[in-house]
């Protein structure tokens, strides 16, 4: 561990540490202080309906024109302009810890420091991230260097509910695991337009994610809803849509987890990327590789161990093997590099984290993240500059970095961005288009992966009375279900929602009152025990009840239930079921949304041989499929289709030769020779429209 004894900083608590403050920045962090309190105040006082006389136009002044010259100028020619240590400030990407906007703390910290960027972790609802980055802009931070900051969050976890169960009013979106689960590049990109609105309507610039992580593949391993499962090609596919609609809307985007492997960890140990050096640039490298041919701007670099990379157990975002040798040279990324954080307990385990960050700068990292912003970042900053006076860094490495940084920030147009509209803002959580538009995408990935004895749908004639019970989401499916069919009785298990299982006297409670029913539907939630759960199951089917298991979350639990009749996945948080619920309920009813499978290869044919084409044959309903392999049979790709009859409403062939058909089976030939795109589009019940291309090539 070094000693940061030489750097003008103390981490104890006490007014010692402001001795090492000049007097000009002791004045500008009072006035940042005063200002941030004061802002409520002016914002009344400038109101629109305050009627004051415009000032008098007067001739620019020199300063003026300096000023005016200035803000014109690239901002890489701000360099020169800072300090070594405002210039090492500039490399920290921190997370902001006050709610609803900036604490002291915070501020204090980046009047001191003025860092490259910051990340809001969670608000409350859109209007209030919008406040939030108004009050941040309004402070004389930007001023004071010239330099904008990057304002970013990662959506997901913006938007997530936290443990103290503050209400939300954030639209529940699918997860990234779901976007898996639909495999269909429509359901990509109109939520990738989804989030990219989100964030540009609250002020942001800049999204922290999305993950490139490859589902784990170690056994044992907690998976993730922030995945975009196991297949590299469909993660890099839909990584590179989320990203460029991200860059459209002026979203400065940072795919994280190079090289791969983060979420092959357990417990806070640091993930460990297993996969071969000579498989990796057809696995976890690929979605990377297609980012970067993409433009990709900036790219996060993990806490994570490669050893087949990095043989010095070094973390990812320390090693110079893999940010310059691989990421660099190898793989051509002109792009900022984000190591860390740098405070995470995989780090502390091993290093301190201001010699981690020390250590991340000399290996190649352009900027350093950290979960929290304060005192440990300080330390680092002076500990760092303490490194160029000694010579274990060099300033030309530090200036090349911040360089980067600066160009980047001109070329994306950070400066003068306007600032959030609060109408706007407000409007992500009034508008009837949001939760419409995420029932559908969520539609598309509920997945059925057992159906024994054709359980499914649910109908009067077999399934009723049906009941619900479990512990989420039980009165949202519940209501959804009246729409179809009736009776639905429903038994929701609140005990457990505290006590984390099912008590035995919930069980005698449900077995009371099951008299008569036929179906009993279970949502299963990882939150709880799963052995109360699998209770729950057998002592239902001992009365004589079908059980239909709806699987909430990541599915890792789902070889354990396989004694249920019937298993329907959904993909998402259980604390936000109620849009969700809606989309299982559609499928138990057989309302899925259908499927069309994609062709394998082009289809051959002679010139006037009749060619039998048939719906059936290229459609599933439901149309999610499992996005991430647990262990045989419930392996990647996996879907228990029933018949898609029950959901399609009307079909329509185009054989790209003129001709038409809206039959099922259809019979045609080609009279000459040639390619032609055969183009089938679907509708199901719901009107939800799905077209698919195929290509004959006729000899």
């Amino acid at each position: 561990m070094r000693s940061s004894a030489s750097a003008p900083y103390s981490s104890e608590v006490s007014d010692d540490r402001l001795k090492y403050f000049p007097l000009q920045s002791k004045i500008q962090l009072l006035f940042a202080v005063l200002m941030f309190a004061l802002l409520p105040v002016f914002a009344q006082e400038t109101a629109p309906d305050a009627k004051e006389e415009p000032p008098k136009k007067e001739d620019t002044t020199k300063e003026e024109s300096e000023a005016s010259a200035m803000a014109l100028a690239p901002l890489a020619d701000r360099l020169q302009t800072l300090d070594i240590r405002e210039r090492i400030a500039q490399l920290m990407l921190v997370t902001l810890q006050g709610a609803p906007g900036p604490n002291s703390s915070d501020i204090e910290f980046m009047t001191r420091y003025t860092p490259g960027g910051v990340v809001i972790p969670e608000v409350l609802r859109p209007l209030t991230a919008a406040d939030y980055i108004t009050k941040l802009r309004q402070l004389p931070l930007e001023a004071a260097t010239g330099i904008p900051m990057l304002i970013g969050t990662n959506f997901y976890g913006l938007a997530r509910p936290t443990p103290n169960d503050f209400p939300r009013t954030f639209v529940p979106m699918p997860t990234l695991l779901a976007v898996a689960a639909a495999n269909d590049p429509e359901v990509t990109q109109r939520l990738s337009e989804l989030v990219a609105g989100h964030l540009k309507a609250m002020g942001f610039n800049f999204h922290l994610g999305p993950a490139f992580d490859l589902a784990p593949t170690l056994p044992g391993v907690k998976g993730s809803l922030d995945c975009l499962g196991s297949d590299p090609r469909f993660v890099a596919e839909s990584g590179c849509t989320i990203l460029r609609t991200l860059e459209e809307n002026s979203i400065l985007a940072a795919p994280t987890g190079f090289p791969g492997g983060g979420l092959n960890r357990k417990g806070e140990g640091p993930g460990v990327l297993l996969t071969p050096r000579t498989m990796l640039e057809t696995m976890d490298l690929l979605p990377f590789i297609k980012a970067i041919e993409q433009g990709a701007s900036i790219i996060h670099v993990g806490n994570i161990l490669a050893p087949t990379i990095e043989p010095a157990s070094i973390p990812a975002s320390m090693s110079a093997k893999i940010m310059k040798d691989l990421l660099r040279d190898q793989l051509g990324f002109k792009g900022i590099i984000i190591a860390g954080p740098m405070d995470a307990p995989e780090i502390a385990m091993k290093f301190d984290p201001s010699d981690a960050a020390e250590m991340a700068i000399g290996a190649g990292a352009d900027m350093v993240y950290w979960n929290q912003a304060g005192r440990r970042v300080m330390k680092t900053v002076d500990q760092i500059a303490a490194a160029i006076a000694e010579g274990r860094i060099q300033q030309e490495t530090v200036d090349a970095a911040l360089h980067r940084v600066l160009t980047l920030k001109d070329e994306k147009k950070l400066r003068g961005r306007p600032m959030p509209v609060p109408k706007e803002a407000e409007a992500l959580t009034k508008n009837r288009m949001y939760p419409k538009e995420s029932y559908e995408l969520e539609r598309r990935s509920i997945t059925l992966v057992q159906n024994r004895n054709n359980i499914l749908p649910l109908n009067k004639a077999k399934s009723v009375p049906v009941g619900v019970t479990g512990v989420v989401g039980v009165e949202s499916l519940k209501d959804a279900l009246e729409e179809y069919i009736k009776p639905v009785s429903s038994q929701e298990i609140l005990t457990a929602k505290h006590g984390g299982e099912i008590y035995d006297f919930e069980l005698d409670r449900i077995t009371k009152h099951v008299m008569g029913i036929k179906t009993m539907v279970v949502v299963v939630t990882p939150h709880l025990r799963i052995n109360n759960q699998l209770k729950l199951i057998s002592t239902l089917q001992g009365r004589g009840i079908a059980v239909v298991v709806v699987l909430v979350g990541y599915p890792d639990s789902l070889p354990k239930l396989d004694g249920a009749e019937a298993i329907v996945l959904a993909y998402t948080r259980p604390d936000q079921t109620n849009i969700s619920m809606r989309a299982v309920a559609d499928v138990l009813v057989g309302q899925a949304p259908i499927g069309v499978m994609p062709a394998v290869r082009e289809m051959k044919m002679l010139v006037g041989v009749p060619t039998t084409y048939n719906v059936l044959d290229v459609v599933r309903a439901p149309a999610g499929m499992l996005p991430v392999t647990i262990e045989p049979p419930y392996v990647a790709g996996l879907s228990v289709p029933y018949d898609p009859t029950f959901s399609l409403k009307k079909n329509l062939w185009d054989f790209g030769d003129g001709k038409t058909s809206k039959d099922i089976r259809v019979e045609r030939a080609y009279a000459t020779p040639g390619r032609y795109p055969i183009t089938l589009t679907i509708s199901d019940k719901k009107d939800h429209v799905t077209t698919r291309t195929f290509y004959a090539v006729v000899e």
